[in-house]
């Protein structure tokens, strides 16, 4: 048919009068001949092709004779347009078998009517209403039955591939017709895209046809999610390609597809009444990936995609606050991290959704998220009962939020991870916040921990994490004056007790946290400087000149510290006797020797005792054997009572040796309630409470594996009465800094509002600490009293300085 066809279009016509019309010349008309030619010869005058010579002795042409066959009779253009009208008209009737005469003729006949005939456009009628009419019959087809939806699916294809092999057939056959006349022309279709558009526009656009695929959408989607499959697939996957050829995908296929996903998840989103947030929560999980997985091969990846997404639109939406709070809530409580992932991906996803939220989901869970963070630090900080596991409490709940928020798990790193970092930062120090001082106490104590105990097995770097880590809760507290403070506090005694695990991981810390931290950090390295000059006294001492009397006790150690870095005031133990404590007369004229020693070296200088941190080491003899004790100077003194006699009370120990009762109940709790007993109690009482009538003997059955013992002591926890103390210098700094804050901003101002010189103050020293604005006004009224400043012409709300 295709040879044929090509022939056809490259045919000369046969018949014409355009030469027949054309008038002969005569041959003897002079003027109309050219002028002579001369012809080259070669070899002689005389050539073997000679030319006619005419009478007037002219050479001449041959004349040209030409014949044109006429046609036997005209075209008959009147039935040739009706073999094609009912061609066409029987071809497309779909109740017959369809034309049964020669296409050979009808292509002819198509051919003369377009090119000479000129009836392109009567054809094109013809055609465009036969196109109508044969639809409106498959569709009063498809109506003549109820059918099921794989019924449906098969009457429908089978109809469209009818409808496609016709098309095909009249195309070919009515060639002319669709080349020359039809796509010749811009605003006219061809006849494939004329029976395509009008099989669209009435079978598959019809409301039958869209009910139908709706059915049959909706229960291939069902089925899909209850794992079963009852709709035949291929033939809905041909349906999908049909409506992508016929060019309306969207309106028949992913409009309904998404409607229905939409009405599903609807009545998906009414079972959250009867779940728990996060089992909801996983409710949305799972449909959103099931959607996804809801794969037909030929659908649009944007349908799925956008399926997935009105799943979570549908379940998420209208349970925001479930999710988001409550969800987020127990999330937290059960230290899940996946489902907060999960979570926050998921309202990511939502919210991404659409750009006119009011408050779109991730702002939502962003702010559920910070509240609830500020409730659970608020909670730790202020369980005084567990104050001892406050820190390691904060840091596990800090590490958990770390790990969610990791770049590992977020869809969107970078955003949500600036959003999160910042929420967490102000939920921890509002937290912290809520009660003064103490967690920076804490901070400290649990720094104190990590550097006694060292690094043990594990390497520097795996040391130095553990302590960022701990150090990253300093940066929310506001209150890093106290932790200061407290953290000189724990140095002092880990370096004058020996309980620092080492001096160079002490050093390394400090150089970290003066760099990195604070820089007033730098100013403890000085401690370090005043050990080594009491070492060197201290070899001085061990080593007198000839001229010097010997010492009464050479393994005595003295550390000389300057009081104005070393956090150590002098004690007294029991009101009234003006001592601390009555040592053994031995460690006296020990002590009185080196006195006596350090005067001749610094006669201007004057030592004061501190033996609250003070060490000893001990020999005990034991039927199991010889131990080396390493205990306080306190469990010192009491111990050496024992080689007196045998017993002792509790109120005798107290006459003995002086020490209130805050000191000497713990010591003799850690002697004789302990860990290790080296006394115990005469009576049989239970409880580690100690009674002044109590009375208590050296424990002779106290047995140890080890030689050398290291006896617990109360000197390396601070006590109450030296937190206090802590607090109330940390209260005093406060309010120089304070005072000192408001002179300097008046001092550059000269005159200032009340409110201005609030703000200026608070900003000076909040890097230390955050000010209460009551505190701010007494300091001001302090200076006011002290003229440093001035309520300016009797206005209360403005103030001058006064030079």
């Amino acid at each position: 048919m295709a040879a044929s066809t090509m022939g056809y279009l490259f045919e000369f016509p046969t018949m014409g009068s355009a030469l027949t019309a054309l008038k002969g010349k005569s041959i003897n008309d002079d003027s109309e001949l050219p002028p002579p030619r001369k012809v080259a010869r070669h070899g002689s005058a005389s050539s073997p092709h000679k030319h006619r010579t005419t009478a007037t002795g002219r050479t001449g042409l041959n004349p040209i004779e030409i014949k044109l066959r006429t046609p036997a009779q005209a075209p008959d253009f009147a039935a040739m347009h009706t073999l094609v009208y009912k061609f066409i008209r029987t071809f497309l009737q779909t109740g017959k078998g369809g034309y049964s005469g020669c296409l050979g003729d009808i292509h002819e006949a198509c051919k003369v009517l377009v090119l000479e005939a000129n009836q392109g456009d009567a054809l094109e009628g013809v055609l465009t209403t036969s196109l109508r009419l044969c639809c409106e019959n498959i569709l009063r087809e498809f109506k003549s039955s109820d059918a099921s939806v794989n019924d449906f699916l098969e009457k429908f294809l089978n109809w469209w591939s009818w409808w496609h092999r016709r098309l095909d057939t009249l195309r070919a056959v009515l060639l002319f017709l669709d080349i020359v006349h039809l796509e010749s022309h811009e605003n006219k279709s061809s006849i494939r895209e004329a029976g395509f558009q009008r099989f669209k526009d009435t079978v598959l656009l019809s409301s039958y046809t869209m009910r139908n695929i709706e059915e049959a959408l909706k229960a291939w989607s069902n089925d899909k999610r209850m794992g079963v499959l009852t709709v035949d697939e291929p033939r809905l996957k041909k349906l999908v390609r049909c409506t992508e050829d016929l060019g309306c995908y969207e309106p028949c296929i992913e409009e309904p597809y998404l409607s229905r996903t939409t009405e599903f998840y609807a009545k998906e989103s009414a079972k959250a009444t009867s779940k728990t947030a996060v089992e909801y929560l996983q409710l949305c999980a799972k449909s959103y990936e099931q959607e996804k997985e809801i794969e037909m091969g030929d659908f649009r990846p944007e349908t799925s995609a956008a399926s997935s997404l009105i799943a979570l639109q549908q379940l998420v939406i209208p349970h925001i606050d479930l999710l988001a709070k409550e969800a987020l809530a127990d999330i937290i409580a059960t230290r899940d991290h996946k489902y907060f992932v999960e979570l926050h991906n998921m309202l990511t996803r939502v919210t991404s959704s659409s750009k006119s939220w009011t408050a779109s989901p991730s702002d939502t869970l962003l702010s559920h998220y910070r509240n609830d963070i500020i409730s659970r630090v608020k909670d730790i900080v202020t369980d005084t009962e567990h104050d001892a596991t406050m820190v390691d409490n904060l840091l596990e709940l800090k590490e958990f939020l770390d790990t969610c928020l990791s770049k590992e798990f977020l869809d969107d790193v970078e955003q949500s991870d600036r959003q999160y970092t910042h929420a967490t930062s102000e939920a921890f120090e509002k937290g912290f916040a809520c009660r003064r001082i103490k967690p920076a106490e804490m901070i400290a104590r649990k720094i104190d921990s990590l550097m006694r105990e060292g690094q043990k097995s594990s390497s520097d770097g795996e040391f130095f994490v553990k302590m960022t880590r701990i150090l990253t809760l300093y940066r929310f507290s506001p209150d890093k004056d106290a932790f200061r403070t407290f953290y000189k506090r724990a140095l002092t005694k880990r370096l004058l007790l020996g309980r620092s695990a080492s001096d160079d991981f002490e050093k390394q810390v400090l150089e970290v946290l003066s760099k990195s931290y604070d820089a007033a950090f730098s100013d403890m390295t000085q401690m370090f400087k005043d050990l080594v000059v009491s070492k060197d006294l201290l070899d001085d001492y061990r080593h007198p000149k000839r001229n010097e009397p010997e010492r009464p006790d050479l393994n005595l150690s003295v550390m000389v510290l300057q009081h104005s870095m070393w956090p150590v005031a002098k004690k007294v133990s029991k009101p009234n006797t003006g001592v601390e404590i009555r040592l053994p007369s031995k460690m006296e004229e020990a002590l009185n020797d080196y006195a006596d020693f350090y005067r001749t070296r610094h006669g201007n200088r004057r030592l004061t005792w501190a033996h609250y941190l003070g060490t000893a080491t001990l020999r005990a003899y034991f039927p199991a054997g010889k131990k080396e004790l390493s205990v306080s100077l306190y469990q010192a003194t009491v111990l050496l009572l024992f080689n007196e006699r045998d017993e002792w009370s509790t109120e005798e120990i107290e006459d003995r040796t002086s020490l209130g009762t805050s000191d000497l109940v713990p010591t003799i709790q850690s002697l004789a309630l302990g860990k290790q007993q080296l006394l115990r109690r005469t009576d049989a009482r239970i409880g580690k409470n100690v009674k002044r009538d109590d009375r208590f003997s050296f424990n002779e059955e106290f047995t140890d594996t080890k030689v050398k013992i290291r006896v617990n002591t109360i000197q390396q926890n601070d006590t109450v009465e030296e937190i206090q103390q802590a607090v109330k210098v940390i209260d005093q700094h406060r309010d120089a800094s304070l005072e000192a804050a408001i002179v300097r901003v008046m001092k550059a101002a000269k005159t200032m509002k009340h409110q201005q010189l609030v703000n200026e103050t608070i900003d000076a020293v909040s890097k230390h600490f955050r000010p209460d604005v009551n505190a701010i006004k007494s300091r001001i009224e302090s200076l006011i009293e002290r003229e440093f400043i001035a309520r300016k012409d009797g206005n209360t709300n403005v103030y001058s300085y006064l030079a």
